[in-house]
Protein backbone atom coordinates (compact mmCIF):
# COMPACT_ATOMS: atom_id res chain seq x y z
CA UNK A 1 0.00 0.00 0.00
CA UNK A 2 2.82 2.39 0.96
CA UNK A 3 4.74 1.56 -2.24
CA UNK A 4 1.62 2.20 -4.31
CA UNK A 5 1.12 5.58 -2.60
CA UNK A 6 4.74 6.57 -3.23
CA UNK A 7 4.42 5.55 -6.88
CA UNK A 8 1.27 7.62 -7.30
CA UNK A 9 3.00 10.59 -5.62
CA UNK A 10 6.05 10.29 -7.87
CA UNK A 11 3.85 9.99 -10.98
CA UNK A 12 1.87 13.05 -9.92
CA UNK A 13 5.04 15.07 -9.35
CA UNK A 14 6.46 13.98 -12.71
CA UNK A 15 3.26 14.94 -14.54
CA UNK A 16 3.07 18.30 -12.71
CA UNK A 17 6.70 19.01 -13.54
CA UNK A 18 6.20 18.05 -17.15
CA UNK A 19 3.16 20.33 -17.43
CA UNK A 20 5.01 23.34 -16.05
CA UNK A 21 6.07 26.08 -18.44
CA UNK A 22 9.73 25.86 -19.46
CA UNK A 23 12.13 27.53 -17.03
CA UNK A 24 9.86 27.26 -13.95
CA UNK A 25 11.23 25.60 -10.80
CA UNK A 26 9.20 23.08 -8.76
CA UNK A 27 9.07 25.52 -5.86
CA UNK A 28 7.32 28.09 -8.10
CA UNK A 29 4.95 25.53 -9.65
CA UNK A 30 1.89 26.81 -7.76
CA UNK A 31 2.39 30.24 -9.35
CA UNK A 32 1.93 28.79 -12.86
CA UNK A 33 -1.17 26.67 -12.38
CA UNK A 34 -3.84 27.44 -14.98
CA UNK A 35 -7.01 28.96 -13.59
CA UNK A 36 -10.46 27.92 -14.71
CA UNK A 37 -10.45 30.86 -17.07
CA UNK A 38 -7.13 29.62 -18.51
CA UNK A 39 -5.50 32.93 -17.63
CA UNK A 40 -2.28 33.99 -15.87
CA UNK A 41 -1.85 36.85 -13.38
CA UNK A 42 1.51 38.60 -13.16
CA UNK A 43 3.11 37.54 -9.87
CA UNK A 44 3.78 40.98 -8.37
CA UNK A 45 1.10 42.73 -10.45
CA UNK A 46 -1.95 40.48 -10.02
CA UNK A 47 -4.20 43.15 -11.49
CA UNK A 48 -2.65 42.34 -14.88
CA UNK A 49 -4.19 39.18 -16.32
CA UNK A 50 -3.24 37.57 -19.66
CA UNK A 51 -4.24 34.34 -21.41
CA UNK A 52 -2.13 31.42 -20.20
CA UNK A 53 -1.20 30.74 -23.82
CA UNK A 54 0.93 33.91 -23.77
CA UNK A 55 3.28 32.50 -21.10
CA UNK A 56 6.65 31.90 -22.76
CA UNK A 57 5.50 33.35 -26.08
CA UNK A 58 8.78 35.29 -26.31
CA UNK A 59 7.02 38.61 -25.63
CA UNK A 60 7.29 40.42 -22.29
CA UNK A 61 3.73 41.15 -21.13
CA UNK A 62 4.25 41.46 -17.34
CA UNK A 63 6.28 44.36 -15.87
CA UNK A 64 7.88 41.85 -13.48
CA UNK A 65 8.86 39.40 -16.27
CA UNK A 66 6.96 36.54 -14.67
CA UNK A 67 5.20 35.56 -17.93
CA UNK A 68 8.53 34.68 -19.62
CA UNK A 69 10.41 32.27 -17.30
CA UNK A 70 11.68 30.22 -20.26
CA UNK A 71 12.74 32.92 -22.76
CA UNK A 72 14.96 35.98 -22.84
CA UNK A 73 12.09 38.31 -23.72
CA UNK A 74 12.15 40.07 -20.32
CA UNK A 75 15.94 40.05 -19.92
CA UNK A 76 16.13 43.81 -20.43
CA UNK A 77 14.10 44.51 -17.29
CA UNK A 78 15.96 45.78 -14.22
CA UNK A 79 16.82 42.96 -11.86
CA UNK A 80 15.00 44.69 -8.99
CA UNK A 81 11.79 44.58 -11.04
CA UNK A 82 11.99 40.90 -12.04
CA UNK A 83 10.01 38.63 -9.73
CA UNK A 84 11.55 35.30 -10.81
CA UNK A 85 15.05 34.05 -10.05
CA UNK A 86 15.90 33.20 -13.64
CA UNK A 87 15.65 30.27 -16.06
CA UNK A 88 15.48 27.06 -14.01
CA UNK A 89 17.81 24.26 -15.16
CA UNK A 90 16.79 20.87 -13.71
CA UNK A 91 20.27 19.41 -14.33
CA UNK A 92 19.23 15.81 -13.69
CA UNK A 93 22.14 13.89 -12.21
CA UNK A 94 23.73 17.04 -10.92
CA UNK A 95 22.70 20.20 -9.04
CA UNK A 96 19.76 22.31 -10.22
CA UNK A 97 20.56 25.98 -10.86
CA UNK A 98 19.19 29.25 -12.23
CA UNK A 99 20.49 30.92 -15.38
CA UNK A 100 20.14 34.64 -16.11
CA UNK A 101 17.29 35.18 -18.59
CA UNK A 102 19.59 37.00 -21.01
CA UNK A 103 21.62 33.80 -21.54
CA UNK A 104 18.62 31.70 -22.66
CA UNK A 105 18.87 30.74 -26.35
CA UNK A 106 21.93 32.92 -26.91
CA UNK A 107 23.73 30.25 -28.94
CA UNK A 108 26.15 29.42 -26.09
CA UNK A 109 26.14 26.23 -24.02
CA UNK A 110 26.16 27.50 -20.45
CA UNK A 111 27.39 24.31 -18.80
CA UNK A 112 28.56 26.24 -15.75
CA UNK A 113 24.90 26.69 -14.78
CA UNK A 114 22.89 24.47 -17.12
CA UNK A 115 24.83 21.26 -17.52
CA UNK A 116 21.76 19.66 -19.11
CA UNK A 117 21.84 22.15 -22.05
CA UNK A 118 18.16 22.97 -21.57
CA UNK A 119 18.83 26.70 -21.99
CA UNK A 120 19.51 26.26 -25.73
CA UNK A 121 16.34 24.41 -26.68
CA UNK A 122 15.81 26.38 -29.95
CA UNK A 123 19.30 25.55 -31.30
CA UNK A 124 20.15 29.14 -32.25
CA UNK A 125 22.87 29.17 -34.89
CA UNK A 126 22.73 25.39 -35.04
CA UNK A 127 24.21 25.03 -31.55
CA UNK A 128 23.60 21.73 -29.82
CA UNK A 129 24.12 21.36 -26.07
CA UNK A 130 23.96 17.71 -25.04
CA UNK A 131 23.67 17.10 -21.31
CA UNK A 132 26.93 16.74 -19.37
CA UNK A 133 25.26 16.45 -15.98
CA UNK A 134 26.15 12.77 -15.51
CA UNK A 135 29.92 13.25 -15.82
CA UNK A 136 29.90 16.66 -14.10
CA UNK A 137 27.71 15.29 -11.33
CA UNK A 138 30.05 12.34 -10.76
CA UNK A 139 33.05 14.68 -10.53
CA UNK A 140 31.13 17.01 -8.27
CA UNK A 141 30.12 14.17 -5.95
CA UNK A 142 33.75 13.11 -5.67
CA UNK A 143 34.74 16.65 -4.80
CA UNK A 144 31.79 16.86 -2.40
CA UNK A 145 32.96 13.68 -0.65
CA UNK A 146 36.44 15.16 -0.24
CA UNK A 147 34.92 18.39 1.06
CA UNK A 148 32.69 16.41 3.39
CA UNK A 149 35.77 14.71 4.83
CA UNK A 150 37.51 18.07 5.28
CA UNK A 151 34.44 19.56 6.91
CA UNK A 152 34.14 16.56 9.21
CA UNK A 153 37.67 17.18 10.45
CA UNK A 154 36.92 20.88 10.70
CA UNK A 155 33.77 20.15 12.69
CA UNK A 156 35.77 18.09 15.19
CA UNK A 157 38.27 20.94 15.49
CA UNK A 158 35.36 23.31 16.06
CA UNK A 159 34.12 21.09 18.91
CA UNK A 160 37.55 21.49 20.51
CA UNK A 161 37.27 25.28 20.16
CA UNK A 162 33.83 25.23 21.76
CA UNK A 163 35.11 23.23 24.73
CA UNK A 164 37.99 25.67 25.18
CA UNK A 165 35.60 28.61 24.88
CA UNK A 166 33.37 27.16 27.58
CA UNK A 167 36.34 26.68 29.93
CA UNK A 168 37.64 30.20 29.19
CA UNK A 169 34.23 31.75 29.87
CA UNK A 170 33.97 29.88 33.19
CA UNK A 171 37.47 31.05 34.17
CA UNK A 172 36.58 34.66 33.29
CA UNK A 173 33.35 34.45 35.29
CA UNK A 174 35.33 33.09 38.26
CA UNK A 175 37.90 35.87 37.85
CA UNK A 176 35.12 38.46 37.80
CA UNK A 177 33.64 37.01 40.99
CA UNK A 178 37.08 37.01 42.66
CA UNK A 179 37.72 40.58 41.53
CA UNK A 180 34.40 41.74 42.98
CA UNK A 181 35.27 40.09 46.30
CA UNK A 182 38.68 41.81 46.29
CA UNK A 183 37.04 45.16 45.59
CA UNK A 184 34.68 44.72 48.55
CA UNK A 185 37.64 43.88 50.83
CA UNK A 186 39.67 46.86 49.58
CA UNK A 187 36.67 49.17 50.02
CA UNK A 188 36.43 48.11 53.67
CA UNK A 189 40.16 48.69 54.06
CA UNK A 190 39.88 52.16 52.48
CA UNK A 191 36.99 53.07 54.79
CA UNK A 192 39.02 51.95 57.79
CA UNK A 193 42.10 53.90 56.68
CA UNK A 194 39.95 56.99 56.03
CA UNK A 195 38.77 56.78 59.64
CA UNK A 196 42.37 56.37 60.83
CA UNK A 197 43.45 59.40 58.80
CA UNK A 198 40.59 61.49 60.12
CA UNK A 199 41.46 60.51 63.69
CA UNK A 200 45.14 61.32 63.09
CA UNK A 201 44.25 64.70 61.59
CA UNK A 202 42.07 65.45 64.63
CA UNK A 203 45.04 64.69 66.88
CA UNK A 204 47.28 66.86 64.77
CA UNK A 205 44.83 69.75 64.95
CA UNK A 206 45.01 69.58 68.77
CA UNK A 207 48.57 70.81 68.77
CA UNK A 208 50.70 73.41 67.04
CA UNK A 209 54.02 72.06 65.87
CA UNK A 210 56.85 74.54 66.34
CA UNK A 211 60.59 74.56 66.09
CA UNK A 212 61.65 76.72 69.06
CA UNK A 213 64.64 78.96 68.76
CA UNK A 214 67.46 78.78 71.33
CA UNK A 215 66.50 80.78 74.44
CA UNK A 216 62.77 80.78 73.67
CA UNK A 217 60.26 80.56 76.51
CA UNK A 218 59.33 77.06 75.51
CA UNK A 219 62.95 75.91 75.61
CA UNK A 220 63.54 77.58 78.99
CA UNK A 221 60.36 75.98 80.36
CA UNK A 222 61.47 72.59 79.12
CA UNK A 223 64.94 73.04 80.67
CA UNK A 224 63.41 74.12 83.98
CA UNK A 225 61.06 71.15 83.98
CA UNK A 226 63.97 68.85 83.20
CA UNK A 227 66.00 70.24 86.14
CA UNK A 228 63.01 70.03 88.50
CA UNK A 229 62.27 66.45 87.54
CA UNK A 230 65.90 65.51 88.08
CA UNK A 231 65.92 67.28 91.45
CA UNK A 232 62.73 65.45 92.50
CA UNK A 233 64.22 62.13 91.41
CA UNK A 234 67.32 62.85 93.57
CA UNK A 235 65.16 63.77 96.55
CA UNK A 236 63.09 60.60 96.14
CA UNK A 237 66.23 58.51 95.98
CA UNK A 238 67.59 60.20 99.20
CA UNK A 239 64.27 59.72 101.03
CA UNK A 240 64.19 56.09 99.97
CA UNK A 241 67.67 55.56 101.44
CA UNK A 242 66.69 57.28 104.71
CA UNK A 243 63.51 55.21 104.95
CA UNK A 244 65.42 52.00 104.44
CA UNK A 245 67.97 52.98 107.14
CA UNK A 246 65.20 53.90 109.63
CA UNK A 247 63.41 50.61 109.01
CA UNK A 248 66.64 48.74 109.63
CA UNK A 249 67.22 50.54 113.01
CA UNK A 250 63.59 49.90 114.02
CA UNK A 251 63.99 46.19 113.36
CA UNK A 252 67.10 46.09 115.63
CA UNK A 253 65.32 47.99 118.44
CA UNK A 254 62.33 45.63 118.28
CA UNK A 255 64.66 42.69 118.53
CA UNK A 256 66.36 44.11 121.68
CA UNK A 257 63.02 44.76 123.41
CA UNK A 258 61.80 41.28 122.52
CA UNK A 259 64.89 39.77 124.17
CA UNK A 260 64.47 42.04 127.23
CA UNK A 261 60.85 40.94 127.72
CA UNK A 262 61.82 37.31 127.46
CA UNK A 263 64.80 37.48 129.84
CA UNK A 264 63.32 40.01 132.34
CA UNK A 265 63.05 38.86 136.08
CA UNK A 266 59.61 39.97 137.36
CA UNK A 267 60.89 39.78 140.95
CA UNK A 268 63.36 42.51 140.12
CA UNK A 269 61.75 45.69 141.40
CA UNK A 270 62.89 48.37 138.90
CA UNK A 271 60.06 50.76 138.07
CA UNK A 272 61.79 52.13 134.93
CA UNK A 273 62.23 48.71 133.40
CA UNK A 274 58.64 47.78 134.27
CA UNK A 275 57.33 50.93 132.50
CA UNK A 276 59.44 50.19 129.43
CA UNK A 277 58.08 46.62 129.19
CA UNK A 278 54.47 47.77 129.56
CA UNK A 279 55.04 50.31 126.74
CA UNK A 280 56.56 47.57 124.56
CA UNK A 281 53.56 45.27 125.12
CA UNK A 282 51.16 48.08 124.21
CA UNK A 283 53.25 48.78 121.04
CA UNK A 284 53.01 45.16 120.05
CA UNK A 285 49.24 45.14 120.63
CA UNK A 286 48.69 48.04 118.18
CA UNK A 287 48.05 46.95 114.48
CA UNK A 288 51.04 47.56 112.24
CA UNK A 289 50.43 48.50 108.59
CA UNK A 290 52.36 46.28 106.19
CA UNK A 291 54.54 47.93 103.59
CA UNK A 292 52.72 48.41 100.24
CA UNK A 293 54.87 46.41 97.81
CA UNK A 294 53.16 47.88 94.73
CA UNK A 295 53.77 51.44 95.87
CA UNK A 296 57.36 50.61 96.58
CA UNK A 297 57.73 49.16 93.06
CA UNK A 298 56.16 52.26 91.49
CA UNK A 299 58.51 54.44 93.49
CA UNK A 300 61.50 52.44 92.32
CA UNK A 301 60.27 52.62 88.71
CA UNK A 302 59.97 56.40 88.88
CA UNK A 303 63.51 56.65 90.20
CA UNK A 304 64.99 54.26 87.64
CA UNK A 305 62.95 55.54 84.62
CA UNK A 306 64.83 56.70 81.54
CA UNK A 307 65.16 60.41 81.05
CA UNK A 308 62.48 62.16 79.03
CA UNK A 309 63.49 63.51 75.58
CA UNK A 310 63.05 67.12 76.59
CA UNK A 311 64.36 68.39 73.24
CA UNK A 312 61.44 66.64 71.48
CA UNK A 313 59.00 67.83 74.11
CA UNK A 314 60.17 71.38 73.43
CA UNK A 315 58.76 71.06 69.89
CA UNK A 316 55.15 70.66 70.98
CA UNK A 317 53.05 73.35 72.49
CA UNK A 318 49.69 71.95 73.56
CA UNK A 319 46.67 73.90 72.55
CA UNK A 320 44.21 71.04 72.96
CA UNK A 321 41.79 72.65 75.35
CA UNK A 322 39.51 74.02 72.63
CA UNK A 323 39.66 70.83 70.58
CA UNK A 324 38.77 68.77 73.64
CA UNK A 325 35.72 70.96 73.93
CA UNK A 326 34.69 70.22 70.31
CA UNK A 327 34.60 66.50 71.09
CA UNK A 328 31.39 67.07 73.01
CA UNK A 329 29.69 68.56 69.92
CA UNK A 330 27.64 66.55 67.38
CA UNK A 331 29.68 65.25 64.39
CA UNK A 332 28.20 67.85 62.03
CA UNK A 333 29.03 70.66 64.43
CA UNK A 334 32.57 69.27 64.90
CA UNK A 335 33.18 69.39 61.16
CA UNK A 336 31.79 72.91 60.93
CA UNK A 337 33.92 74.19 63.83
CA UNK A 338 37.07 72.49 62.47
CA UNK A 339 36.42 73.96 59.01
CA UNK A 340 36.00 77.43 60.45
CA UNK A 341 39.18 77.01 62.50
CA UNK A 342 41.13 76.04 59.39
CA UNK A 343 39.68 79.01 57.50
CA UNK A 344 40.63 81.34 60.37
CA UNK A 345 44.13 79.85 60.52
CA UNK A 346 44.57 80.30 56.76
CA UNK A 347 43.33 83.88 56.99
CA UNK A 348 45.80 84.70 59.78
CA UNK A 349 48.65 83.08 57.85
CA UNK A 350 47.75 84.92 54.63
CA UNK A 351 47.71 88.26 56.48
CA UNK A 352 51.03 87.65 58.22
CA UNK A 353 49.51 87.40 61.71
CA UNK A 354 50.45 83.75 62.11
CA UNK A 355 53.61 82.05 60.97
CA UNK A 356 53.18 79.69 58.01
CA UNK A 357 53.93 76.09 59.01
CA UNK A 358 57.23 74.97 57.49
CA UNK A 359 56.99 72.61 54.50
CA UNK A 360 57.64 69.00 55.35
CA UNK A 361 56.84 69.49 59.03
CA UNK A 362 54.10 66.84 58.90
CA UNK A 363 54.25 64.29 61.69
CA UNK A 364 55.35 60.73 60.80
CA UNK A 365 52.00 59.40 62.02
CA UNK A 366 50.05 61.66 59.66
CA UNK A 367 52.37 60.89 56.73
CA UNK A 368 52.01 57.16 57.35
CA UNK A 369 48.22 57.43 57.53
CA UNK A 370 48.08 59.35 54.24
CA UNK A 371 50.48 56.95 52.51
CA UNK A 372 48.50 53.90 53.65
CA UNK A 373 45.22 55.40 52.44
CA UNK A 374 46.76 56.44 49.11
CA UNK A 375 48.16 52.94 48.54
CA UNK A 376 44.80 51.34 49.33
CA UNK A 377 42.96 53.74 47.00
CA UNK A 378 45.45 52.92 44.22
CA UNK A 379 44.83 49.20 44.78
CA UNK A 380 41.08 49.84 44.57
CA UNK A 381 41.43 51.81 41.33
CA UNK A 382 43.61 49.10 39.74
CA UNK A 383 41.22 46.33 40.76
CA UNK A 384 38.22 48.25 39.42
CA UNK A 385 40.01 48.76 36.09
CA UNK A 386 40.86 45.05 36.04
CA UNK A 387 37.21 44.17 36.65
CA UNK A 388 36.01 46.53 33.93
CA UNK A 389 38.42 44.88 31.48
CA UNK A 390 37.20 41.40 32.40
CA UNK A 391 33.53 42.36 32.06
CA UNK A 392 34.18 44.15 28.77
CA UNK A 393 36.02 41.13 27.38
CA UNK A 394 33.33 38.73 28.57
CA UNK A 395 30.58 40.79 26.93
CA UNK A 396 32.22 40.81 23.48
CA UNK A 397 30.10 39.08 20.79
CA UNK A 398 32.54 36.36 19.73
CA UNK A 399 30.30 34.15 17.67
CA UNK A 400 27.93 31.33 18.65
CA UNK A 401 28.88 29.98 22.09
CA UNK A 402 32.01 32.20 22.09
CA UNK A 403 33.59 29.98 19.43
CA UNK A 404 36.11 32.69 18.44
CA UNK A 405 37.32 33.32 22.01
CA UNK A 406 40.07 30.64 21.97
CA UNK A 407 41.38 32.09 18.69
CA UNK A 408 41.84 35.60 20.06
CA UNK A 409 45.44 36.65 19.51
CA UNK A 410 46.30 33.60 17.34
CA UNK A 411 48.41 34.84 14.40
CA UNK A 412 48.94 33.43 10.91
CA UNK A 413 50.91 34.81 7.96
CA UNK A 414 51.70 34.17 4.30
CA UNK A 415 53.81 35.75 1.57
CA UNK A 416 52.10 37.41 -1.40
CA UNK A 417 54.37 39.24 -3.83
CA UNK A 418 56.62 41.78 -2.13
CA UNK A 419 54.80 41.55 1.19
CA UNK A 420 54.11 39.20 4.04
CA UNK A 421 50.57 39.54 5.33
CA UNK A 422 50.02 38.79 8.99
CA UNK A 423 46.64 38.31 10.57
CA UNK A 424 45.91 37.94 14.30
CA UNK A 425 42.36 36.82 15.09
CA UNK A 426 40.19 39.46 16.75
CA UNK A 427 43.24 41.70 17.03
CA UNK A 428 45.31 43.25 14.23
CA UNK A 429 46.28 42.82 10.58
CA UNK A 430 49.62 43.92 9.11
CA UNK A 431 51.34 44.23 5.77
CA UNK A 432 55.08 43.60 6.20
CA UNK A 433 57.62 44.55 3.53
CA UNK A 434 59.86 41.65 2.51
CA UNK A 435 62.54 44.17 1.54
CA UNK A 436 63.05 46.23 4.68
CA UNK A 437 60.69 44.59 7.22
CA UNK A 438 58.59 47.75 7.69
CA UNK A 439 55.12 47.09 9.09
CA UNK A 440 51.93 48.79 7.96
CA UNK A 441 48.76 48.43 10.00
CA UNK A 442 45.73 47.33 7.99
CA UNK A 443 43.36 47.85 10.89
CA UNK A 444 42.22 46.70 14.32
CA UNK A 445 39.35 44.31 14.98
CA UNK A 446 35.93 45.98 15.28
CA UNK A 447 33.13 43.41 14.98
CA UNK A 448 31.84 40.20 13.41
CA UNK A 449 29.46 40.29 10.44
CA UNK A 450 27.29 37.35 9.33
CA UNK A 451 25.55 37.24 5.95
CA UNK A 452 23.54 34.67 4.02
CA UNK A 453 25.58 34.78 0.81
CA UNK A 454 23.07 32.76 -1.20
CA UNK A 455 20.24 35.15 -0.34
CA UNK A 456 22.52 38.13 -0.91
CA UNK A 457 23.53 36.85 -4.35
CA UNK A 458 19.93 36.25 -5.34
CA UNK A 459 18.90 39.71 -4.15
CA UNK A 460 21.67 41.33 -6.20
CA UNK A 461 21.13 39.20 -9.31
CA UNK A 462 24.40 37.27 -8.97
CA UNK A 463 24.22 33.69 -10.28
CA UNK A 464 26.84 31.45 -8.64
CA UNK A 465 28.20 28.82 -11.00
CA UNK A 466 27.68 25.21 -9.93
CA UNK A 467 31.27 24.67 -11.01
CA UNK A 468 32.45 27.36 -8.60
CA UNK A 469 30.01 26.29 -5.92
CA UNK A 470 31.22 22.71 -6.03
CA UNK A 471 34.85 23.48 -6.80
CA UNK A 472 37.86 22.20 -4.92
CA UNK A 473 38.20 25.37 -2.81
CA UNK A 474 36.03 25.67 0.27
CA UNK A 475 33.52 28.51 -0.25
CA UNK A 476 33.26 31.42 2.14
CA UNK A 477 30.89 30.88 5.04
CA UNK A 478 29.32 34.34 5.07
CA UNK A 479 31.01 35.16 8.38
CA UNK A 480 33.59 37.95 8.19
CA UNK A 481 35.67 39.94 10.66
CA UNK A 482 35.83 43.71 10.15
CA UNK A 483 39.09 45.56 10.86
CA UNK A 484 39.34 49.34 10.63
CA UNK A 485 41.51 52.37 11.53
CA UNK A 486 44.77 51.12 10.04
CA UNK A 487 47.60 53.33 8.81
CA UNK A 488 46.27 56.12 6.59
CA UNK A 489 47.15 55.82 2.92
CA UNK A 490 48.99 58.60 1.18
CA UNK A 491 46.31 60.99 0.00
CA UNK A 492 43.67 58.41 0.88
CA UNK A 493 41.59 56.82 3.66
CA UNK A 494 42.68 54.78 6.62
CA UNK A 495 43.48 51.21 5.67
CA UNK A 496 40.90 48.56 6.49
CA UNK A 497 40.46 44.85 5.88
CA UNK A 498 37.50 42.49 5.74
CA UNK A 499 38.45 38.94 6.69
CA UNK A 500 36.13 36.44 5.00
CA UNK A 501 36.14 33.06 6.75
CA UNK A 502 35.80 29.56 5.34
CA UNK A 503 35.87 26.15 7.00
CA UNK A 504 39.33 24.66 7.59
CA UNK A 505 40.76 22.22 10.10
CA UNK A 506 43.64 24.58 10.96
CA UNK A 507 43.94 28.35 10.69
CA UNK A 508 45.35 29.49 7.32
CA UNK A 509 45.54 32.57 5.10
CA UNK A 510 44.38 31.62 1.58
CA UNK A 511 44.29 34.88 -0.35
CA UNK A 512 44.79 38.64 -0.09
CA UNK A 513 43.38 41.27 -2.45
CA UNK A 514 42.98 45.04 -2.51
CA UNK A 515 39.38 45.48 -3.63
CA UNK A 516 39.71 49.27 -3.77
CA UNK A 517 42.26 51.81 -2.65
CA UNK A 518 43.50 50.88 0.84
CA UNK A 519 40.59 48.45 1.32
CA UNK A 520 41.74 44.83 1.61
CA UNK A 521 40.04 41.47 1.51
CA UNK A 522 41.52 38.42 3.28
CA UNK A 523 40.23 34.88 2.92
CA UNK A 524 41.09 32.97 6.09
CA UNK A 525 40.35 29.37 7.03
CA UNK A 526 39.32 28.38 10.55
CA UNK A 527 37.42 25.58 12.26
CA UNK A 528 35.26 28.20 13.99
CA UNK A 529 32.92 28.34 10.96
CA UNK A 530 32.75 24.59 10.31
CA UNK A 531 29.19 23.38 10.86
CA UNK A 532 28.27 19.81 11.67
CA UNK A 533 28.58 18.06 8.26
CA UNK A 534 25.96 15.44 9.21
CA UNK A 535 23.45 18.18 9.97
CA UNK A 536 24.29 19.99 6.73
CA UNK A 537 23.92 16.76 4.75
CA UNK A 538 20.57 16.10 6.39
CA UNK A 539 19.39 19.57 5.52
CA UNK A 540 20.21 19.00 1.85
CA UNK A 541 18.33 15.69 1.84
CA UNK A 542 15.30 17.33 3.38
CA UNK A 543 15.38 20.07 0.74
CA UNK A 544 15.57 17.57 -2.08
Amino acid sequence: MLAKSLLLLATSLALSTASLPRGVSPEDAQLYTQSESKSFRCITHPSIEIPFSRVNDDFCDCPDGSDEPGTSACATLSHKNISIQGFYCHNKGHTAAYLPLGRVNDGVCDYDLCCDGSDEYTGVGGVKCPSKCAEMGAAARKIAAERQARRSKGSKARDVLLKKAKIMRKEMEDNISTSKTKIQAIQLKVAKLQAVLKETEERERSRVITDPKPGSKLEILAKTAKDKVQELKNQLRKLQEQRDAAEERLEKTEAILSVLKTDYNPNFNDEGVKNALRAWEQYQADPVAARNTAENTDLQTMIDAEDIDWDEMAKEEAVAAFHQFTQYLPPGAQDWVNTKLEEARSLLIDNGLLARPPVGNESPALTAAKDSLSAAESDLSRERSHLEGLERDLSLPLGPDDVFRPLKGTCISKDFGDYTYEYCFLDKAHQISRKDGSRTSLGNFQHIVTEDLQTKNRASGVFVSIVEEEGHEEPLSGVSLKHEHGTRCWNGPERSVEVGLYCAQVEELRSVSETEKCVYKFEVGTAAVCDDPAAAKGAVKDEL
